[in-house]
């Protein structure tokens, strides 16, 4: 099930995966995210950016919200400091102006 948060005129959704693998004591997970701007479509082009973690393994739900959410914080703090997404990005920004 998706979750999301709020920060800096963003909304952060992820999605937990349970990893697939060796069987392990403890359940292993990943996660699939998105950021878009509020009141964005994000099922449309250009309107939010996506972004996952499928080679780290996390243990438990929670720690892999944990991770998606502090990478997100992180790329909204980026493009809220320089205007890009990243390095090898060029400027393409989520949804309408806030």
């Amino acid at each position: 099930m998706w979750d999301h948060t709020e920060h800096e005129g963003f909304e952060i959704w992820v999605l937990t995966l349970p990893a697939f693998g060796p069987r392990s004591p403890e359940p292993l997970f990943h996660y699939s995210a998105y950021l878009c701007r509020h009141g964005a479509d994000a099922h449309l082009d250009g309107q939010s950016v996506r972004f996952h973690d499928l080679m780290r393994n996390y243990s438990g739900e929670d720690a892999a919200l944990d991770a998606a959410y502090a990478e997100g914080r992180r790329r909204i703090d980026h493009y809220r400091a320089t205007g890009r997404w990243s390095a090898g990005v060029s400027g393409d920004r989520p949804g309408p102006a806030a």
